[in-house]
């Protein structure tokens, strides 16, 4: 199983369904099997996701990736081109040892030196191909901070505006449209370096709504925002004076590129509800873009489930850190959503990639243990949400979430779950 503490949390039977439901959202975005749906070999022809290329027609093929997870997708992609590669970079937080693609780590979220020396041997890949080349690239979330080639700003100038941004609570779309304005790879910049290769891009979306320009800053996408955009988000959350630049703008540069979506969150709720259904749930989607306020977005969705109901959503909640606490956007809609859970109900919010800011995927909670647990300890889920402490508290409730990391990274999940036999009032 991809949960790997799912025996120790599933301790009644409303519980375990949850899980069970959770699971199979994991197992929807598992990377060991995601390239092998989307990605065929016969003869020299691949095909990616119904897109078919001729091998016969390219001088070299090259493989460039980054963000979370792109190495283990790239190995994939290595173990059906085999020597066809001529050579190729990945960047990500793990390495994956391969024959025709080096492996580089990186740091993430915020961006170090090792995140722009990665960056320049990709830009240097890229700048040598030609008109009879092609590239494939594989674009996941993380890769807005694994990439890094800034323009005008020092690194540790970009790690205090990520950082700045990130406690903040700005939206991924306000990060990105700043980060693509400091830097001289996101925002297309990356498809201007191809150009005039051919370049099929592969994208695991993180981003509400599946913007795929805002997905690791879009790097092989048309930017549709402007600098001006930006200057208006650096005053908005009170930044120091930047100096930004206006992305590539030459629709010449994207002529030859197809950006394919591979997969998002989309597929995870998918799967949650036909999972649910199994288990003789009704489902019902809350929202496939979910934003807001983490410690809102929980006392919403528990209102709003039914009896009977597996009430799913996927997006990316926000967070303002204004204590020490480890906190985590998931941990904080779990916790903020117990003194609402109706009836006989369970939330469980969760992070793709396994990490919620701390090592943990997120966290479970339910209406009758951990009220009760909550109760008699004589703690306050609230306030603790507020100190930014849900990690402390569910940590002191055996109730954080564990995976084997090797899912894709498409933002975060929530379920909430109600008993089929309550027949409490809504």
């Amino acid at each position: 199983m991809i949960i790997k503490n799912f025996q120790k949390l599933a301790r009644s039977p409303l519980r375990r369904d949850a899980l069970e439901i959770v699971e199979a959202g994991y197992e929807a975005i598992d990377m060991k099997n995601l390239f092998a749906r989307s990605l065929r070999l016969n003869g020299n022809i691949i095909e990616i996701e119904g897109h078919k290329y001729n091998l016969d027609d390219y001088h070299h093929i090259y493989v460039v990736g980054l963000g979370k997870a792109s190495s283990l997708a790239a190995k994939q992609i290595e173990d059906k081109l085999g020597s066809k590669i001529t050579n190729g970079f990945v960047i990500d937080v793990a390495k994956h040892r391969m024959k025709h693609i080096k492996s580089l780590k990186g740091t993430h979220p915020l961006p170090s030196p090792k995140n722009i020396k990665a960056t320049e041997k990709i830009i240097s890949l890229l700048q040598k191909t030609t008109k009879d080349d092609l590239v494939i690239s594989i674009i996941c979330g993380g890769g807005s901070a694994l990439l890094c080639k800034p323009d005008k700003l020092t690194c540790l100038e970009m790690q205090f505006i990520s950082s700045v941004l990130l406690k903040a609570g700005a939206t991924i779309t306000e990060i990105n449209t700043i980060r693509k304005h400091v830097s001289l790879i996101h925002g297309g910049y990356m498809a201007k370096y191809a150009y005039p290769s051919t370049v099929v891009s592969l994208i695991i979306s993180d981003v509400p709504g599946d913007d795929i320009s805002m997905v690791a800053s879009g790097p092989t996408v048309l930017d549709m925002t402007t600098k001006e955009d930006a200057e208006l988000l650096i005053k908005k959350y009170e930044l120091p004076p930047i100096d930004t630049n206006e992305t590539p703008k030459d629709k010449k540069y994207f002529a030859l590129v197809n950006n394919i979506l591979v997969t998002s969150g989309s597929r995870v709720v998918a799967a949650m509800g036909q999972k649910a259904n199994q288990l003789g749930y009704g489902s019902a989607i809350y929202s496939r873009k979910l934003s807001g306020m983490a410690k809102q977005v929980g006392p919403a969705m528990a209102k709003a489930v039914r009896s009977g109901q597996a009430l799913l959503a996927c997006g990316e909640t926000q967070v303002i850190v204004t204590k020490s606490g480890k906190g985590g956007r998931n941990q904080d809609v779990v916790l903020s959503a117990v003194p609402h859970l109706a009836g006989n109900s369970v939330i469980i919010s969760a992070a793709s990639d396994g990490k919620d800011n701390v090592n943990v995927a997120g966290g479970i909670a339910d209406s009758i243990r951990t009220v009760k647990f909550l109760k008699h300890k004589k703690i306050d889920p609230l306030a603790a949400v507020n100190d930014n402490k849900s990690y402390r508290v569910l940590k002191k409730l055996k109730d954080h979430l564990f995976i084997k990391k090797t899912t894709a990274n498409i933002s975060d999940f929530i379920l909430v779950l109600r008993d089929k036999n309550d027949n409490q009032r809504n």
